[in-house]
């Protein structure tokens, strides 16, 4: 069952694929912002699907986020998505990255996420 106050964590260190420069989103070898945002509904989509029904999942829908520092391959990273919100079938979560030593915030930010039953998804979008 689905309850604000919820969350996930993942724990995960930055590789050389998670770099702006991989992601094609800047030139620096330091953790890309896209992948932060991936990662952030990573841990959201990863924090409700155990409570919902066979065939149904979550979709991201909005993405709202600040990158507030760099950090460099190696750095142990930490990423949180906590249930803020519960809406029928629209669900909010806020969401931080930290970096695991010294528990430095990296991101933050709120992420919304629908429920949908993928079969019907699927049929919508053939139409």
């Amino acid at each position: 069952m689905l309850e604000v106050g919820m969350s996930y964590e993942i724990k995960r260190p930055v590789t050389e694929k998670d770099t702006a420069a991989r992601a094609a989103s800047g030139a620096v070898e330091v953790f890309a912002t896209p992948i932060m945002i991936a990662w952030m509904e990573e841990a959201s989509l990863q924090l409700v699907q155990k409570e919902l029904e066979e065939g149904l999942t979550t979709v991201g829908t909005e993405v709202n986020i600040r990158h507030l520092k760099g950090s460099l391959v190696g750095t142990k990273m930490k990423v949180v998505s906590t249930l803020k919100e519960i809406d029928r079938k629209r669900l909010v979560f806020d969401v931080a990255v930290y970096e695991e030593e010294g528990d430095v915030l990296v991101g933050e930010g709120t992420h919304t996420r629908f429920i949908i039953d993928t079969a019907k998804f699927f049929e919508k979008l053939k139409k």
